[in-house]
């Protein structure tokens, strides 16, 4: 009997953690952004010094994950994938940040986003 997080051959903790490996990374950015926007308090101070240890340490913590999916995840597949911080980032920009969401930034998106599909889909292999 398979386990429930083994199908077939495909194995599914190794995208798990790619996957965390991503929301860390997008999380990581919109936390750096929203540091320097802040920055009217001042460079120096202890709360842009804190806010700014925060966002680097969950940006570490999506490196340190995406090193343990590299370790199961085909390199090919995994890079591709992180293309989706760009739709995390679209969004997050529009629900923190209020940025403009205008048809040709959600065209630029849906068009990366079916690109990852097409490059992260597998295919079977022709005999």
């Amino acid at each position: 009997m398979k386990s429930i997080l083994q199908i077939s051959n495909f194995k599914i903790i190794p995208y798990l953690i790619l996957f965390i490996s991503i929301l860390f990374s997008i999380s990581g950015q919109l936390l750096m952004k929203h540091t320097m926007s802040q920055i009217n308090e001042g460079l120096f101070t202890w709360v842009f010094i804190e806010q700014l240890a925060l966002a680097i340490s969950v940006y570490c913590l999506g490196i340190v994950n995406w090193i343990l999916a590299l370790r199961s995840v085909k390199l090919s597949i995994a890079y591709p994938l992180t293309s989706l911080n760009y739709v995390g980032i679209f969004l997050g920009s529009y629900y923190f940040f209020d940025e403009v969401i205008t048809l040709t930034r959600i065209a630029g998106v849906i068009t990366i986003f079916m690109g990852v599909l097409l490059v992260a889909i597998p295919l079977k292999k022709s005999i």
